[in-house]
């Protein structure tokens, strides 16, 4: 059976920049021996898929109680080569909205997906901390067994991390697609799965069910509800800014698989994040009756 996974991430605090929210939203994930199972389902065959549509552009907002924090982008660049490997280029844009005391976020993320299981090849992101740029690069050496993690300023590198790579990864972003992917071949079943993840250094897993329902989901992006399958579930491990714990989301339930809101836990409370807009050729959402 293929696995397929999903990690919506609490986040403490008002203060805590929309990235910090929308990164936990959609944390790295590992997929434990998903190159096999996914061949096996036939995936790797398939060369177009109906989810990965060339310039799909989703965007999402972030709230906490009644105030907006910020947006993040999600851009499906096109179908390139790199590395000799057939894939897809990802990108994401997230921003917080000015007048927020403590918050002022910008960041990019780039990710290159293997186009056949969509696992990880490279990603990096780049944000300004004190008026400096910060990025962190993923370099995985799968012939190594090596995922080394660097963070660099300017161009010189300060910090470092290797970890084993003994799987198949898929990170953040590509993560948004491949969830959307694997709910699709459920073809509506219910499935519950325990998913190894790594987000920045820590690696554990997620506890994930998806299709557990239909229901309707109301978004900004649509002045109707849209009919929807929820999926929750929880994170086994506190990551960086104290991610843990439980959540629950909504996807629409239709062939486009398009994620619409998602509910997380935080020490002080929950955050909500709902679809804001989405630009995709020929989408008509399903809608609740």
């Amino acid at each position: 059976m293929l696995k397929r996974s999903a990690s919506f991430v609490a986040i403490p605090g008002l203060s805590i920049s929309t990235l910090l929210i929308l990164k936990a939203i959609f944390a790295s994930v590992l997929f434990h021996d998903m190159g096999t199972e996914m061949r096996l389902s036939g995936w790797s065959s398939a060369e177009e898929r109906f989810i990965m549509q060339p310039r799909e552009s989703v965007t999402f907002e972030a709230s906490y109680l009644f105030f907006k924090l910020g947006t993040v982008k999600f851009e499906l660049l096109g179908k390139t080569v790199y590395q000799g490997v057939p894939s897809y280029r990802i990108r994401a844009f997230i921003n917080s909205y000015g007048g927020i005391p403590f918050v002022n976020y910008h960041a990019v993320y780039e990710t290159y997906a293997d186009a056949r299981t969509l696992m990880c090849i490279s990603t990096y992101n780049e944000k300004q901390e004190g008026g400096k740029p910060v990025r962190s690069d993923y370099i995985f050496n799968y012939a190594g067994k090596v995922l080394t993690w660097e963070e660099s300023v300017k161009g010189v590198v300060k910090k470092k991390v290797e970890m084993p790579l003994d799987t198949s990864y898929t990170d953040g972003l590509s993560f948004f697609y491949y969830v959307r992917e694997a709910c699709k071949s459920a073809e509506g079943r219910k499935e519950t799965l325990t998913v190894p993840i790594v987000s920045d250094t820590v690696r554990s897993s997620v506890n994930l069910t998806i299709n557990e329902k239909r229901e309707k989901c109301k978004v900004e992006a649509f002045d109707f509800p849209i009919e929807s399958e929820r999926l929750s579930g929880h994170i086994n491990f506190e990551g960086t800014f104290g991610v843990t714990g439980q959540f629950v989301g909504w996807i629409s339930a239709d062939s486009a698989e398009v994620p619409l809101r998602a509910d997380l836990k935080v020490i002080l409370g929950s955050i909500v994040v709902k679809l804001k807009s989405i630009d995709r050729d020929s989408w008509i959402p399903p809608r609740a009756e």
